[in-house]
C-alpha cells in the first residue's frame, strides 16, 4: 500500500535532483530562456520530437520568426514550410494560431488560462507557466511520470498512477521549495524532466549514479513503466502524408501535380492511396488542391499574409 510522502522526503528528493542537474546535465538551447514565445515554441516542438532534432531546429526557428508578432503575419504555407521534418504537423498551425492571439492580447501567466490557448494542453500550459512565468506548478512528461513512478514506489497502473494523482506528486516537489525567484522554478522545472531522461530512463536506468538512489524502492531492479505507444509510423498513412509534405516543401512553388503523387504511395506499402491522404491533408488545412495541383498550406488565408487574427 502506497503511503503519501512527507514534506522532507520531498525536500530531500528535490534538493538532491538539483544539486545533480547544477554539476551535469545536457546544454539545449531553449534552457536559458524565459521569453514565453521561445519557451513555447521549444515546448511545442518537443511533442512527440527528439530533442537533439528539436536543438537543431529550435534556432532556426525563432531567427525565421523571433516574435509572436512576426509567426502571426507569416504566411501558413511559409510556417509549414519551416516546420518541415518536425512531424505533427498541425503543432505548426495551432502554434500560429496562438502567436496571433498573445500578439494581440499579450500573454495569460496561469495555467488554467494558458490552456485555452490553440495546440496548448495541461503539460505544455504548466511548462509555459513554470519556465517563462515562474508559476510553482510540476510539470509531468513521459520522464517525468517515469522517476516519480518509480522513485516513490507506485504501482504504474495503479490509483496512484491517475494523471491527477502524479499532478498532485508533481505539484508538491515544484511548490516544496517555497516561493523563491521564477529562475529558480524554471531550473526545477528543467531538472525534473532531464532527471528522467537522462538518470532514470526508460531501458537503463543509471541507478549507480542516481542523486535519490537512497531510498528507492526500484533501485537495482527497475522495471519499465508503460506509456501509450503510437502506431509504427513505416507504412502507415502519417508516413505517406508525410512524404507528400515533404515533397510540397521541396517543389520551388510549395506545389506539384496530383498526378505526381501516386509513385509515393507505391513507395509507402500498406499506408493506403494518395488520394485518400491528399483529403486528409486538406481537411487538416495542411494542403490545398487547385486545378489539378496539391499546394501547401490551406489556401485563401483569412485576412492575408500580414494580418494578426484573434
Amino acid at each position: 500500500m502506497w503511503s503519501r510522502p512527507s514534506a522532507a522526503t520531498l525536500r530531500g528528493v528535490r534538493g538532491r535532483i538539483l544539486d545533480w542537474y547544477a554539476d551535469d546535465h545536457r546544454d539545449f538551447p531553449w534552457r536559458g530562456t524565459t521569453e514565453p514565445y521561445a519557451v513555447l515554441v521549444s515546448e511545442v516542438m518537443l511533442q512527440q520530437t527528439q530533442a537533439s532534432r528539436v536543438a537543431e531546429r529550435f534556432p532556426r526557428f525563432l531567427e525565421r520568426f523571433p516574435t509572436a508578432a512576426a509567426l502571426a503575419m507569416a504566411p501558413e504555407r511559409a510556417v509549414l514550410a519551416e516546420w518541415s521534418g518536425l512531424g505533427y504537423n498541425r503543432r505548426a498551425l495551432a502554434l500560429r494560431r496562438t502567436a496571433a492571439l498573445v500578439a494581440s492580447h499579450g500573454w495569460p501567466r496561469e495555467p488554467a488560462d494558458l490552456e485555452r490557448l490553440p495546440g496548448v494542453g495541461r503539460y505544455t500550459a504548466r511548462a509555459v507557466a513554470s519556465l517563462a512565468f515562474g508559476v510553482p506548478v510540476g510539470v509531468v512528461d513521459t520522464n517525468v511520470r517515469r522517476w516519480l513512478v518509480r522513485r516513490f514506489g507506485l504501482d504504474p497502473v495503479g490509483p496512484g498512477t491517475t494523471s491527477t494523482a502524479l499532478q498532485a506528486l508533481a505539484d508538491r516537489l515544484a511548490r516544496i521549495g517555497g516561493t523563491g525567484p521564477a529562475a529558480e522554478i524554471a531550473t526545477w522545472t528543467h531538472a525534473s524532466m532531464e532527471f528522467g531522461a537522462a538518470v532514470c530512463s526508460s531501458r537503463t536506468p543509471a541507478c549507480g549514479i542516481c542523486p535519490v538512489r537512497r531510498g528507492c524502492p526500484s533501485r537495482g531492479r527497475a522495471e519499465r513503466v508503460p506509456v501509450v505507444r503510437q502506431p509504427p509510423f513505416p507504412g502507415s498513412r502519417r508516413a505517406l502524408r508525410g512524404a507528400i509534405l515533404r515533397r510540397l516543401v521541396e517543389s520551388p512553388d510549395h506545389a506539384v501535380p496530383l498526378g505526381a503523387l501516386d509513385p509515393l504511395a507505391a513507395e509507402t506499402p500498406g499506408a493506403g492511396v494518395a488520394e485518400d491522404a491528399v483529403r486528409s491533408l486538406i481537411a487538416d488545412r495542411l494542403a490545398h488542391r487547385v486545378e489539378g495541383r496539391l499546394h501547401l498550406g490551406p489556401g485563401e488565408e483569412p485576412g492575408g499574409p500580414g494580418t494578426i487574427e484573434p
